[in-house]
């Protein structure tokens, strides 16, 4: 989850990790294959590739109005970050991640004249990524919506208005802001400054937030509508044509009417064409210098998942910039649609949950997304080590605290609880969590390896320098001639004896330290030291794959039954779900696919402790990055249907229902595996397509060490395209694709060969920077594959995989709520196969409802609303799984009733209510478990029916329980329709929300 440089190395790792997994692993030799079934992209010397069109392909299609702010849109530039949704026609959230210690947002934006469009029956929107661009249309009506690049402010470009019609725009704050409310001229502004110093370890810096709003069109008036909100009122230009401004740039006090002013400049009636031209530069200049994925797969699932990595690489754009990056803990901060709700300490930086992003971010080549991290943590360094030696004993060099202040401290929420690197807060999550800094020390290193860039070593050596420094001082040399510390398996354990964490940590900092200043001339002293240390490095705990509990030596390995442990305690208390048996895999890079260990590793991944669980989940990074192809598709899948919560492609934390706030290190992590699975060199060995599933066609671009890049393209389980584009001269080891065959190195554009035909398990290509190189199957060279572009076409609908989804359906509008109902929740006692109300085929009794009162038909009065028992059958569709169906309703009221049960619940989700007016407004629903007796807030226990039926004719002895809830709603307008939340479709173990009736009366 960080910043990009100029520099771009993904597609070389990418292309080859797919390669080397696929064969040999899964495939075997390449199949007989003729050059008229199989294609390559690469001719005259380069790959050729449409990337509008393979961009194009991961575009967010809205088939109906994202009317629920948990259908957020994502627009920005890096540093101004905004979550678009259509509640009452127009509502966008402006976000920054400078606005610290809480993160808090700069304001709403409300533009209701939109309605006429949202609210219209051929409604439709595309957020065209390749251009960052949200198009919207409807009811004659159309809308252009970005965040301009470069340039720290909001543009809503509108056609075909009514141009005698009023229209407004207001930005709003909330209950806990005290911001300065003003005009000037056509500009109305919200201000507010405040100061970082509350709680220990706060900055005492001053932050702030300014939005800046106006309008192009007739007759514009800003004005202040009360403390904490400002409106511009204008009508449209006499074609119809209106546009809104709403800037929000860094602020920390000042004059706020010559900073808006300064910002907007002449923007509110600027030519689109040229506010769109400097838009497109930006972002098709960014995707034309990243590593894409293209893939093509029988299920659609290789399509859904490129494009979550073509999303998050989007979003990573988008919202990284700032001082302090796009994310603190693995969230979309600068996405946030919840005002200043933040789950989680926000102006702490959770490493762990940034790994993802990091590792992404460079085999994509997007280099400059890491930077705002690695800076803030170098700016850190002096706190952090002042930090080390109050909170760790004295001991020199730096502890970076996995939960970071921002400023460089361990506090967490202003207090001791939970404080990273402190022994003083031990036993606790990250107390003795002592090796984030060197994660952060290697993450920085393996830029610097992919980039080859000695001013960017030069530059951040000093977190190597201070992170290997501590690790020394914070481990003994035990008797038995080896380094021991106790410290934290990450969260997982805690203050436990030489934790695998920091045996992996120094394993692997110790000797990029070590090469790092070798090549800095730098650290003599430090290098004889961490030298001696590298021969002290115990080998890693074993346990038993079985349980877990037993404390093995390395010669159980000749069993075939041990796996990597925790620590050498594996009896301690379990207080996380982390694999940490698998950190010397990945992120640490020390076990692959023919190490001496890999036997050991394959049986850690095999019986790891937590299969999935998390959004972070590195389940499918690990399979990659040991050759595992069939793993890795399966891993992928299952993770996106479990985690992956919002139309915009990011996740919950755990689970598929939309929550509070946004993740973005799902999809970051689905891209780490995609690379590494395509193409990947950690060891120095260059291996194309180690692990990538033979069911899906792919064509990408990885970036590698040294400034290198590759391209790679499988089809139907046969490598097609190896090319590997030097960033450096010098040379580079190939793993051979095809295992016992032959394989040829050409030259990319003249053809000479550059390695005569060998089968070689691994060999070595001569390269000069700037030249290309054909690795090829010598009975197949890629010249005998019919030529053909990777195009690609831009997408026209949603997408979906299981139960989630990629934008939205077009709406479905019903009749009635009986139209819709599309699940069978009660049965007759002497047939209960047709129920299936919770996914596993549980149901209501009939009988037992009826004896409630509840019987068909039945008028049921509750929270002051009548409600009408569903008149279908026992065993047909009586209760409708709430999925965004559209219900047409009619009729005035202060409250709009639901008759509701949750399956796994509760379960809670956003709708929307539509006026004949156009206009809307969202609304919030909970449905408790149907085993539940306790009312929603609210709310009332409507039906209690004696029991439940079960398959086979059979009863189960607990209640069976039907809710009422209500919503307050514009009595004086009349309404035309509801939309039911979106919660996704009915499944065992998942929160399905159950809409029996629904009621104005």
């Amino acid at each position: 989850m960080l910043h990009r440089l100029t520099w771009r190395r993904a597609v070389a790792a990418t292309a080859t990790a797919a390669l080397a997994t696929a064969l040999p692993l899964g495939l075997g030799p390449a199949p007989a294959a003729t050059a008229a079934t199989l294609t390559t992209a690469w001719q005259n010397g380069a790959f050729s590739q449409n990337t509008a069109g393979v961009v194009g392909r991961s575009d967010i299609v809205l088939g109906q109005a994202n009317t629920a702010a948990t259908q957020y849109l994502p627009l920005g530039n890096g540093t101004l970050g905004v979550a678009e949704w259509a509640a009452n026609g127009f509502t966008a959230q402006l976000n920054r991640s400078d606005t610290m210690p809480g993160r808090k947002s700069p304001g709403q934006v409300h533009i209701p004249g939109l309605a006429a469009m949202t609210s219209a029956a051929d409604f439709k929107a595309t957020l065209d990524v390749y251009n960052g661009v949200l198009n919207e249309s409807g009811g004659g009506m159309t809308a252009k919506v970005w965040v301009a690049s470069g340039k720290d402010e909001l543009v809503v470009d509108v056609t075909g208005a009514n141009p005698a019609t009023t229209q407004t725009a207001t930005v709003n704050l909330w209950s806990g802001r005290s911001p300065a409310a003003a005009v000037s001229g056509g500009i109305a502004t919200l201000a507010e400054t405040w100061v970082d110093n509350s709680g220990q370890g706060a900055s005492g810096q001053t932050f702030g937030s300014l939005a800046a709003l106006t309008a192009g069109g007739q007759n514009v008036a800003a004005s202040v509508v009360n403390s904490s909100s400002v409106q511009v009122s204008f009508k449209p230009n006499s074609n119809g044509s209106f546009r809104v401004v709403v800037g929000a740039p860094g602020w920390t006090g000042g004059n706020a009417a010559s900073t808006a002013s300064a910002l907007i400049g002449a923007d509110a009636t600027t030519a689109e064409s040229t506010l769109l031209a400097t838009q497109s530069a930006h972002w098709n200049g960014f995707w034309g210098s990243t590593g894409l994925i293209e893939i093509t797969s029988a299920d659609g699932s290789g399509e859904y998942l490129e494009a979550l990595r073509t999303l998050y690489l989007y979003a990573e754009e988008a919202s990284t910039g700032g001082p302090y990056g796009g994310s603190q803990a693995g969230v979309a901060d600068l996405f946030n649609f919840d005002q200043d709700h933040q789950d989680w300490f926000p102006a702490g930086f959770w490493l762990w949950n940034l790994r993802g992003e990091i590792a992404t971010n460079i085999s994509a080549g997007d280099f400059a997304s890491n930077l705002p991290i690695f800076t803030m943590y170098l700016n850190d360094l002096p706190a952090i080590e002042s930090w080390t030696s109050a909170q760790m004993g004295g001991k020199p060099g730096a502890c970076v605290p996995e939960t970071m202040r921002f400023n460089g401290n361990g506090w967490y929420n202003g207090g001791t609880g939970n404080a990273s690197c402190s022994l003083a807060s031990s036993p606790s999550y990250n107390a003795e969590n002592v090796t984030s800094g060197a994660e952060i020390a290697l993450w920085i290193w393996q830029q610097y390896q992919d980039t080859g860039s000695l001013p960017f070593l030069q530059k951040y050596y000093p977190v190597l320098q201070q992170a290997a420094t501590f690790l020394l001082a914070y481990q003994s040399v035990g008797s038995d001639g080896y380094l021991h510390a106790t410290a934290n398996a990450h969260e997982t354990q805690w203050a436990v004896t030489d934790p695998t964490t920091d045996l992996a940590a120094d394993a692997a900092l110790f000797p990029a330290t070590v090469a790092a200043a070798t090549l800095l001339n730098t650290d003599s002293a430090l290098v004889s030291r961490l030298r001696t240390a590298e021969t002290q490095i115990e080998p890693y705990a074993r346990t038993d794959a079985a349980t877990h509990q037993q404390l093995l030596t390395p010669s159980a390995d000749a069993a075939g039954t041990d796996v990597i442990g925790d620590s050498f305690q594996p009896t301690a208390a379990i207080n996380n779900s982390e694999n940490i048996g698998l950190e010397p895999v990945w992120p640490y890079g020390l076990i692959g696919d023919n190490s001496p260990l890999t036997a050991l590793a394959d049986r850690t991944y095999t019986s790891r402790p937590n299969n999935g669980g998390n959004d972070w989940s590195f389940d499918a990074v690990d399979a990659a990055r040991l050759g595992l192809a069939s793993q890795v598709q399966s891993d992928l899948v299952s993770l996106t249907e479990h985690d992956q919560a919002f139309i915009a492609g990011t996740a919950n934390l755990s689970g598929s229902t939309a929550g509070d706030e946004p993740y973005l290190e799902q999809s970051a992590t689905v891209g780490t595996a995609l690379d590494e699975a395509l193409a990947t060199d950690y060891d120095g060995t260059l291996r194309f397509a180690p692990a990538w599933p033979s069911a899906w066609s792919v064509s990408g671009t990885v970036y590698v060490r040294g400034g290198s890049r590759v391209e790679v393209q499988v089809q139907n389980g046969t490598l097609t395209t190896a090319a590997l584009i030097a960033g450096t001269t010098g040379s580079t080891a190939v793993r051979n694709p095809w295992p016992g065959q032959s394989a040829t190195v050409v030259n990319g554009s003249t053809g000479a060969v550059v390695v005569p035909p060998t089968t070689a398990a691994t060999f070595t290509v001569p390269v000069t920077a700037g030249s290309s190189y054909l690795i090829e199957n010598t009975a197949s060279p890629t010249t005998s594959y019919q030529f053909a572009q990777v195009t690609g076409t831009v997408a026209t609908t949603d997408k979906h995989l299981g139960g989630v989804r990629i934008g939205l359906d077009p709406a479905t509008h019903y009749a009635s709520l009986a139209a819709s109902f599309n699940d069978v929740g009660i049965t007759a006692d002497n047939n209960t196969a047709p129920g299936n109300f919770d996914g596993g085929g549980a149901s209501y009794s009939q009988t037992a409802l009826s004896n409630a009162g509840a019987g068909p038909g039945a008028q049921v009065s509750a929270s002051g609303k009548h409600f009408s028992m569903p008149g279908a059958a026992a065993g047909t569709a009586d209760n409708t799984v709430a999925g965004g169906q559209t219900i047409n309703l009619s009729g005035s009221s202060g409250t709009l009733g639901f008759l509701v049960s949750g399956s796994y619940g509760p379960a809670t989700g956003s709708g929307t209510v539509t006026y004949t007016d156009g206009s809307t407004q969202s609304y919030t629903v909970t449905a408790p478990d149907w085993f539940s007796t306790s009312p929603p807030s609210g709310g009332a226990l409507a039906v209690s029916s004696a029991y439940q039926n079960r398959q086979g004719n059979t009863t189960y002895n607990g209640t069976g329980n039907l809710f009422s809830t209500t919503v307050a709603i514009n009595a004086a307008k009349t309404v035309a329709s509801v939309t039911l939340p979106a919660l996704g479709s009915l499944a065992a173990g998942t929160p399905t929300l159950h809409i029996w009736a629904v009621s104005l009366n």
